[in-house]
């Protein structure tokens, strides 16, 4: 008797017991037993039964391959059939864990940090002043930082602006007063520019002082330029920045690179907590005073025809008393609870 009917009957019943095996399956992992088991190239009994054709008559032969190839591609539809019964299967049993009546997960929303918005709200109230915005170098010489604003290397005022040196005779600027400095070296007077940027010095690192901070100055130098002008500017932004009712104090103090010189104040009129207006105490802003002539000279004016007068605050304390931020080193600490505070564009 052919061997023939055996083969092909042995394929038969090994179809069968595959199909069972694939319903049986109710993992993905077990699917995947029953495919190697089945259709593997190495060890499949598919496999080892056509590894039995050479025993056969050639005329027999491709009867048997026949039946095997359709075989496998019945047992394969199946296997993929139910694989994807499966995933379907696990994809609604993770849906039946989720609760779809929950608030949908609000989108990040950026926004200007704090320090930014006071910077550029300062920038356009001295722009309606006729303020024209300037940048220069953080990365300074002690000439630009210190000689060419009147203070000597060994001035104890020197001392007090002492800050990070670099490598090749460079240092990081302790204020922004060397972008006067070279504004003057290349423009003729009149000026009056506005320079905001970081500045950087050797302090502690607590609720009013921090070693990196942002510093904002402006400089004036034109022919006939006063005391009293100072004074005009410097009420008119208190006045636009903290509203009509801000009173403005100057008190006696010393810079080197200005004669004389002063402390700002200001008082705000603000809302209590129980809603009535109020004024605030009196509260330093910046440091100010007439150019001291020989810094002009020093960047190439002449001192005896030209005046002026420069100013400096930091818009970090500026937020504070704007928003109300109890301590400088939150601008630093990179918490996006505090931060959302100022996602409005």
């Amino acid at each position: 008797m052919s061997q023939t009917p055996t083969l092909v009957e042995e394929l038969q019943r090994l179809e069968k017991d595959a199909l069972q095996e694939v319903e049986r399956s109710d993992t993905p992992e077990s699917l995947e037993e029953v495919r190697i088991s089945f259709l593997g190239r190495k060890d499949g009994r598919i496999s080892g039964i056509l590894r039995r054709l050479g025993s056969l008559d050639p005329e027999e032969r491709p009867r048997v391959g026949q039946t095997a190839n359709q075989v496998k591609a019945r047992l394969q539809s199946a296997l993929d059939r139910r694989r994807e019964q499966l995933e379907q299967g696990s994809g609604e049993a993770q849906g039946a864990q989720w609760d779809l009546t929950l608030p949908a997960r609000r989108s990040w929303v950026g926004g200007r940090h704090p320090v930014t918005r006071v910077v550029d709200e300062l920038v356009a109230i001295f722009g309606t002043l006729g303020f024209t915005r300037a940048r220069g170098p953080e990365a300074e010489t002690e000439w630009y930082n210190f000689e060419a604003l009147n203070t000597p290397l060994d001035h104890p005022a020197a001392d007090e602006q002492d800050t990070l040196y670099l490598k090749g005779g460079h240092l990081l600027r302790s204020h922004t007063s060397p972008v006067q400095v070279r504004v003057m070296e290349n423009h003729q007077p009149p000026i009056r520019v506005l320079a905001p940027g970081m500045v950087y010095r050797r302090d502690s690192y607590d609720a009013t002082h921090t070693p990196g901070f942002a510093q904002l100055e402006g400089l004036v130098v034109d022919e006939g330029i006063t005391f009293v002008d100072l004074k005009a500017t410097l009420a008119e932004f208190a006045r636009l920045y903290w509203g009509p009712g801000t009173r403005v104090r100057f008190r006696p103090s010393f810079f080197p690179f200005t004669e004389p010189s002063a402390e700002v104040d200001v008082k705000r009129v603000v809302r209590d907590s129980e809603g009535e207006l109020r004024e605030s105490d009196w509260l330093e802003i910046m440091g100010a005073g007439m150019v001291d002539p020989a810094v002009l000279d020093a960047a190439g004016i002449d001192s005896e025809r030209y005046t002026g007068f420069a100013f400096g605050m930091g818009p970090g304390r500026i937020g504070l008393l704007k928003y109300g931020i109890p301590d400088l080193r939150l601008y630093l600490d990179n918490d996006v609870r505090f931060l959302q505070q100022f996602t409005q564009p």
